[in-house]
């Protein structure tokens, strides 16, 4: 294309806008839009730093003035709290394997066997079973503060009838099993403080930092009475706010700093900033952290019921997002640039030329971010935060011995700390526990058409039936969804 024909392009495209005053659009055409991290520009999902302060204002009335509360007046019952559990109380295997096959721990389970993986459990692995492995080799991208240990460690577990069953982990250069007493209570500990700081440093992050990018050009480039607009608006409330406060304000818990007594980490801010990078890009040649891309086959494949759960509701999400865009035409400009501005800022989102020809891309990327921002983010919190405290520690202060020692003895009270403990109850009661502001079920989308307004009872209706019909267990009850990303 020469430039005489490229300007022409130009100028018909300027004449669209024209006829769309400002007005038509949320912030008058002013609105936010995604930038690379100040932080970490090649590390993280672009951010959004420019928020509007109607959303600041909105944030610090819903969300704001609640941290706030805890923070300045729930400290002390904090502390009682973490007093009267004595610190750490014992994990039973059962226990154990609950946590990792019935919440959000279950995404750590992985299939594929590296050998270096198989070579470390071939005392433990038999013919004609089915195992899986928790590998946290990230623990080791982190800086412990003073007198903290972060091990990484591999977990082997064997599925079983009814679930799955602790077989051996991985500590230094030896292996622990059920038959190491005090060894392999140390060895629960560690795995679950790895699997808590991945879930909230590592992994969780996907479902909120990639989803700022649609959130934000959606309020910026799609006019208001535009359907696609109607669908996701919905679904961005308060986000942008929240996610900007946790990667840039100076009072994120992802400071830690020691008077923060919210912040629970149990490693220096910067490599604590490390891990949520290892958790966009992963490790090469190593199944258990893959690199980010835009989920457009669904949620993450999850072998345990927890996954079965979300894979169930996303087809209600789907089928509702495919209703409603169906009466959108495929040739859509707004859509079609929608499509190029977030790829340009997430390449694995589908660009329009793929959208174009393949229209189930365009549906899947919507309904994952719908199912992202609501169901797949606020079940995480809920079955992280139903973890008992005081046997899901963040901060381990007792170390593995460097040989299997047959006589290691382990205190409990030495496992964490009183004020390790305090900090952790609160940040669960501030950022972890779910809190909605609104909820799913109660969503209006405001759209014009009859045929769409039907769309959206039947979308409710339906995840009230599939709740009904569910044969694992109800992670999430529909009317404690939220609409988006509010915690």
């Amino acid at each position: 294309m020469d430039a005489k024909s490229k300007f022409s392009s130009d100028i018909e495209l300027e004449r669209e806008f024209e006829a769309l005053p400002p007005e038509d659009f949320l912030y008058d055409r002013r609105g936010p839009w995604p930038q690379p991290s100040p932080n970490h520009p090649f590390g993280e999902a672009p951010g959004v730093l420019h928020i509007p302060w109607q959303e600041w204002l909105y944030w610090w009335f819903k969300i704001g003035s609640r941290y706030v509360f805890f923070w300045v007046l729930c400290w002390p019952i904090a502390l009682l709290k973490a007093l009267l559990w004595w610190k750490v109380s014992p994990v039973s295997d059962e226990e154990f394997s609950d946590y990792f096959y019935n919440s959000c721990y279950a995404k750590f389970l992985t299939e594929e066997f590296t050998d270096d993986t198989k070579n470390i459990f071939k005392d433990y692995i038999k013919e004609n079973k089915t195992y899986y492995y928790c590998d946290f080799v990230g623990m080791s991208a982190l800086k412990p503060l003073k007198g903290v240990q972060c091990e990484p460690s591999i977990t082997l577990f064997e599925k079983t009838d009814d679930g799955i069953r602790p077989i051996a982990i991985n500590l230094r250069d030896y292996v622990c099993d059920p038959t190491d007493g005090d060894l392999w209570m140390l060895g629960k500990y560690i795995a679950l403080q790895a699997a808590a700081n991945h879930v909230i440093v590592a992994t969780h992050p996907r479902l909120h930092f990639p989803m700022d990018a649609i959130n934000a050009i959606t309020k910026t480039a799609i006019p208001k009475d535009h359907i696609l607009f109607q669908l996701i608006y919905p679904h961005t409330e308060l986000t942008l706010k929240l996610d900007w406060q946790v990667l840039n304000s100076k009072l994120s818990l992802l400071e830690n700093k020691w008077w923060m007594i919210y912040a629970p980490f149990p490693a220096s801010a910067e490599s604590m900033r490390d891990l949520v990078v290892l958790g966009y890009h992963g490790i090469q040649d190593n199944p258990a952290y893959p690199k980010y891309e835009y989920p457009l086959m669904g949620p993450q494949k999850v072998v345990s019921p927890y996954g079965t759960f979300h894979d169930e509701y996303y087809k209600v999400y789907y089928q509702f997002v495919e209703e409603v865009l169906n009466e959108v035409p495929d040739d859509d400009k707004f859509i079609i640039r929608w499509c190029d501005y977030i790829h340009a800022e997430m390449p694995s989102f589908p660009s329009a030329q793929k959208v174009q020809s393949d229209r189930k891309l365009l549906t899947h990327a919507v309904a994952s971010y719908m199912w992202d921002v609501s169901l797949g983010h606020a079940a995480d919190h809920k079955t992280y935060a139903e973890i008992p405290v005081n046997k899901n520690p963040l901060r381990v202060r007792v170390a593995s011995p460097t040989y299997k020692n047959p006589d290691f003895k382990l205190k409990l009270g030495n496992v964490a700390s009183l004020l390790d403990q305090t900090r952790l109850v609160l940040a669960n009661w501030m950022f972890f526990k779910p809190c909605n502001v609104s909820n799913l079920i109660d969503v209006e989308y405001n759209f014009r058409l009859e045929k769409l307004k039907d769309a959206s009872s039947s979308f409710k209706k339906n995840l009230k039936e599939t709740e009904a019909n569910l044969k694992t267990k109800n992670y999430m009850p529909v009317d404690q969804i939220p609409p988006s990303i509010q915690y």
